[in-house]
């Protein structure tokens, strides 16, 4: 038999899982479901979208913030400061 439960799927009763006094005839074994990973997939789904979710936020803020500082610097110090976005072509 191949797997651990082969006996049990054949039919056949181990004695620890027969009641002392009970015709083994009569004995039901129940088996249990096999494990569902639906849960633990879907988990991982929502955890992977909310760190994507975070990191966007989290440079959008970082962004504002900076040209934020960089419009806020010529009033506070005198010097300028200017960000250029080059574009690569």
């Amino acid at each position: 038999m191949r797997y651990p439960d082969a006996q049990l799927r054949a039919n056949h009763r181990p004695s620890e899982l027969i009641p002392p006094g009970v015709h083994p005839g009569q004995v039901v074994v129940i088996q249990a479901a096999p494990p569902s990973y639906a849960g633990k997939i879907l988990l991982t789904l929502t955890v992977s979208a909310g760190t994507a979710l975070v990191i966007v936020v989290l440079a959008f803020a970082l962004q504002t913030i900076a040209a934020a500082a960089a419009a806020a610097i010529p009033t506070v110090g005198g010097a300028s400061v200017s960000l250029h976005l080059t574009r690569k072509r």
